[in-house]
């Protein structure tokens, strides 16, 4: 089997990272593009592994092609991926490079961003000793403030991905995927942005930052475009 990791426009790279089996990958040319492979990786091994090494491999995968990008663009592939031989990957390659091309050329100079939020809740006033309907009375007080402050800072999240909209050039191709929040989140987004404009980007957003100080934002670093492949 033919472990691949990623598809990438020739030339051939220098770069040959170690692979999940700790040996340099390979390039496969065809044409104008490029396949980052792996030689006699066992894809049903791999599926039988302790969870922990399962998660090293996949790591592995991501690392590498992290490294790939790094220094060129490219289409990263899901871990797992492989093909049964040279031929038939090869066929892959021309059978799908119009769409490869085109996707290779429309993320030339972009990388995937996450960016997630929380924000530091306001103290919700205690409601000890009390009983009845003054109980009652200040539970739904306390309810009614957390919906209110769920609301706000939902507006406040749409108002920091509009300020960042608002500094991309008008040329720019960016795109949003807002997806669900994990534990104390309230802002879950990966972002296709031009990289060159990111660093004007952020320095923009400081102003709203500065204004918002409850609010904690987080920025990955430049990532392969992984939610953003046609």
């Amino acid at each position: 089997m033919l472990y691949t990791y990623a598809i990438l426009l020739a030339p051939v790279p220098e770069n040959k990272p170690l692979g999940i089996k700790g040996k340099s990958i390979q390039y496969l040319p065809c044409d104008r593009l490029v396949a980052a492979i792996e030689a006699d990786v066992d894809i049903e091994a791999l599926k039988l592994l302790p969870e922990s090494a399962l998660m090293q491999a996949i790591v592995l995968h991501d690392r590498l092609i992290c490294e790939l990008f790094s220094e060129r663009t490219l289409l990263p592939l899901r871990f797992g991926t492989a093909f049964v031989s040279i031929e038939a990957l090869e066929a892959y390659l021309r059978t799908e490079s119009v769409k490869l091309l085109a996707n290779l050329q429309k993320l030339e100079g972009y990388a995937e961003f996450l960016i997630t939020g929380s924000a530091i809740a306001p103290k919700a006033e205690a409601a000890k000793n009390l009983k009845g309907k003054d109980y009652l009375l200040a539970k739904r007080s306390q309810y009614l403030q957390q919906e209110q402050w769920r609301s706000q800072l939902q507006q406040e999240a749409l108002g920091y991905l509009q300020i960042l909209s608002a500094n991309l050039s008008p040329e720019s191709q960016a795109e949003f995927q807002q997806v669900e929040t994990q534990g104390s989140e309230t802002l879950r987004v990966y972002a296709l942005l031009p990289r060159s404009q990111v660093e004007l980007i952020q320095k923009a957003l400081q102003s709203w930052e500065s204004q918002h100080s409850h609010w904690q934002i987080a920025w990955s670093q430049a990532l392969p475009p992984y939610h953003f492949l046609n």
